[in-house]
């Protein structure tokens, strides 16, 4: 295997003390200095790579949903691929907080990227039930659905362990549609 070229291992490490500093502190309280003296660099090194911490932080963000789109597309079910981003979003909620707080529920959405998953999903249902397609408006409305829940969840506002909660969202998309199910019987 090839070694890591040093620019990447430095971010990689920048990054890793930026979310190791989240655990303690909000992002606007964290300092150059610090995220340096975690990694054992100079400053120069940081500013050769990032202009400021925000930057560190919009690469980190640009990296985690690479590695959120890489894992869903591991899992076989929608099931496994929600429990998984769960997890995630479990081990790294002062992350995501800071991702609530300086970009808003549209910066998780851009970050979750859920249109693929909750498509796969609300698509098996829907063969399932002899429903149709979902189209964007129906999509739309499930993502503004799942990502409220999921800000809930990462603000501590829900204390439903990642398994419950899957749980709970199971019931409420199988609920809808065998409501589906009945509706397209009734149209027959």
């Amino acid at each position: 295997m090839p070694e890591e070229p040093l620019e990447d291992r430095t971010k990689r490490a920048l990054d890793a003390a930026l979310r190791q500093l989240l655990e303690e502190k909000s992002l606007d309280q964290i300092r150059v200095r610090e995220l340096t003296a975690l990694c054992g660099i100079r400053r120069q090194s940081f500013y050769y790579h990032f202009p400021d911490v925000y930057a560190l932080f919009a690469w980190s963000l640009a990296r985690e949903t690479e590695g959120l789109l890489a894992r869903q597309a591991q899992c076989l079910t929608w099931q496994q691929a929600l429990r998984t981003l769960l997890v995630r979003l479990a081990q790294n909620r002062p992350y995501y907080r800071a991702l609530l707080e300086h970009r808003g529920r549209a910066g998780l959405r851009e970050v979750l990227a859920l249109g693929g998953l909750l498509e796969r999903t609300l698509d098996y249902y829907r063969r399932r039930s002899g429903g149709p397609r979902p189209g964007p408006a129906e999509l739309d409305c499930w993502e503004t659905l799942l990502l409220t829940l999921l800000e809930s969840w990462v603000r501590d506002e829900l204390a439903q362990p990642p398994e419950t909660l899957l749980a709970l969202l199971e019931d409420v998309v199988r609920q809808g549609a065998v409501g589906a199910a009945w509706q397209n019987l009734g149209s027959r």
